[in-house]
């Protein structure tokens, strides 16, 4: 599937950035807030940015999106199995 978008011929100089470099900042800030949103998971979105799952989990870390999330009960359920042991 294609996208595409107008952009103002400013933002490549504002930016500094050719136009291969502002796709993929724009891919690649679409799939961070897509998977941070739940939209897509890490792999649809490392996917989606074209990088291997490890660089895309170095981005998140990067813009402070958390890659392993627990609600309260899940942690609790975990520290629990781990007591077991």
């Amino acid at each position: 599937m294609q996208v595409t978008l107008d952009i103002p011929d400013f933002t490549m100089f504002a930016l500094n950035s050719d136009e291969q470099e502002l796709k993929e900042t724009i891919k690649l800030n679409s799939a961070l807030m897509l998977y941070k949103n739940g939209k897509l998971s890490i792999e649809q979105a490392s996917s989606f940015a074209g990088l291997s799952i490890y660089d895309f989990m170095a981005e998140c870390s990067k813009n402070k999106i958390p890659v392993i999330s627990y609600d309260e009960s899940e942690l609790e359920s975990e520290i629990d199995l781990m007591k077991e042991l």
